[in-house]
């Protein structure tokens, strides 16, 4: 008579508990694997969570593209130093330069940065074959991933390895407000994991909308815990390709020169799309005809909007510092 795949499990985790010696039952991968396919088995007894949030569709990975910049309340920014294939390389500030997946939930593949010592630290990471991946994102969903991490010690030079797991999870869907706006997002809570021992958590409030995370809360088991909030996003101005930025500066001296206040001079670079607006034009008492205006960019359904103005000179339309909204009123 065949026995019940739950029942099988349960007499290995009876076997674990009723025997002294490891080896005259399993081993302790066998025990992990038993275990974990002991929860699988009996989730299917479990009642489903009710989810009160948004009924949002299935959230794909993410795409970004350099120059994608992104602003929090706590003062820190990120954006898109450069794609390598599927992999994104992020600017922290200075020379902190990580990489990534468009997967934000997985570790960081590869980091560098100069600490406060003047040294160079530097490390990388991958995820173990066989992991679970949480993309595309639904309600409920939970995966396991394993790690391998390694960092390089400053000093010496040696490597440091040692390995992590993480348990992920889609608990709910939620209507958030931030600075940025307001989203239905997707609630992601992964909890990291070091020889058994819980070490960390993050949970991510991620916009299918914008694909961005607009709020990350994270906790330690030092006790700190830290929580920012999304400001603003966008392609930032002086990040993207070399290329377009020529384009957006010829965009700029033809909408000053051509066109009247509330008409936008629109121009494009790759996925790029570019729209500068005249907002209002003024003349100095030396007799200087200056303009404010607004210019947008905007790339992957995310827009980043700047007031600037220029006076015109023999040599064309000259920018001055951003102005305030309030100078446009």
């Amino acid at each position: 008579m065949n026995t019940p795949k739950h029942m099988r499990h349960l007499r290995a985790f009876c076997c674990v508990l009723g025997l002294s010696s490891l080896a005259a039952c399993q081993t302790l991968d066998q025990i992990g694997t038993s275990l974990n396919e002991l929860n699988d088995g009996l989730g299917q007894y479990a009642d489903r969570p009710e989810n009160t949030g948004p009924d949002l569709r299935p959230a794909s990975l993410p795409a970004f593209g350099k120059g994608d910049a992104f602003v929090f309340d706590g003062g820190r920014a990120i954006y898109v130093e450069e794609t390598k294939g599927d992999r994104i390389v992020w600017n922290g500030g200075g020379d902190y330069l990580f990489e990534t997946t468009g997967d934000f939930t997985g570790p960081i593949l590869e980091w560098s940065y100069t600490d406060k010592e003047d040294r160079e630290r530097s490390g990388s990471a991958y995820v173990k074959e066989g992991s679970g991946n949480i993309w595309p994102l639904e309600f409920d969903k939970q995966v396991r991933m394993s790690t391998r991490s390694a960092n390089v010690d400053p000093d010496t030079g040696d490597v440091n390895e040692y390995d992590q797991w993480l348990i992920c999870k889609v608990p709910a869907t939620a209507n958030i407000e931030v600075p940025a706006g307001t989203f239905d997002t997707f609630v992601i809570e992964c909890s990291r994991y070091y020889q058994q021992s819980w070490m960390q958590t993050t949970k991510w409030w991620y916009a299918p909308e914008i694909g961005f995370y607009v709020k990350r809360d994270r906790s330690w088991n030092s006790g700190d815990d830290h929580s920012e909030e999304l400001v603003t996003y966008g392609p930032a101005p002086a990040k993207i390709a070399e290329p377009a930025q020529g384009v957006l500066a010829d965009t700029v001296q033809q909408s000053l020169e051509n066109n009247n206040s509330g008409v936008a001079q629109t121009a494009s670079y790759g996925a790029l799309e570019m729209a500068v607006t005249p907002l209002k034009t003024v003349q100095t008492d030396k007799g200087i005809w200056c303009r404010t205006y607004r210019q947008e960019l905007s790339a992957r359904n995310r827009t980043s909007s700047q007031i600037k103005s220029a006076c015109r000179t023999d040599d064309g339309w000259v920018l001055e510092d951003d102005v305030p909204d309030l100078a446009t009123q």
